[in-house]
């Protein structure tokens, strides 16, 4: 229960906190020669956005969105929240909680995962250039998944803020 909550309060966060002017919001529409960098692994298939869009839900929070458009708009869409002054190093991630970052998943309109458990490696922040680099492997949880919940390897994501 506690996974769908934060799930939708991601969400929300995500939906409503984002607006932000178009000058104050770097976005790419491809990986190919973009600014912005996002893969990973889910169950060993690669995935790869054809787009990532990056804003600040509030002062200190950056909010990440990626999408593989094909077919329905909500397939293959991540979301992340990760604090814009996290300092580089590693992080665990446990029961779905941490103040430093968030991740949640839209397969298709049944499957909505939060996480439950991983690491968030942080390579580098570079805060007065605006550029956040880290690895990320990531257990997806949902109350639907008992033991068979999608694992998230391989994750890494470069963007510019």
């Amino acid at each position: 229960m506690k996974i769908n909550i934060l799930v939708f309060l991601l969400a929300g966060i995500l939906a409503f906190s984002c607006k932000k002017k178009e000058s104050e919001t770097k976005s790419t529409n491809s990986p190919t020669g973009s600014l912005n960098s996002f893969t990973l692994k889910k169950d060993g298939v690669l995935y790869t956005p054809n787009t990532i869009l990056v804003g600040l839900a509030d002062e200190d929070l950056l909010s990440i969105e990626t999408y593989m458009v094909y077919g329905q708009p909500e397939n293959n869409t991540y979301g992340l929240l990760i604090r814009k002054s996290i300092t580089p190093g590693m992080y665990l991630l446990q029961d779905g909680e941490s103040p430093y970052f968030g991740i949640y998943h839209i397969q298709d309109t049944d499957h909505l995962y939060g996480w439950s458990d991983g690491s968030l490696n942080v390579l580098s922040n570079d805060t007065t250039a605006g550029i956040l680099h880290c690895k990320f492997d990531v257990y997806l949880y949902n109350d639907d998944c008992k033991g068979s919940c999608p694992h998230i390897t391989d994750g890494e994501m470069t963007i510019h803020y």
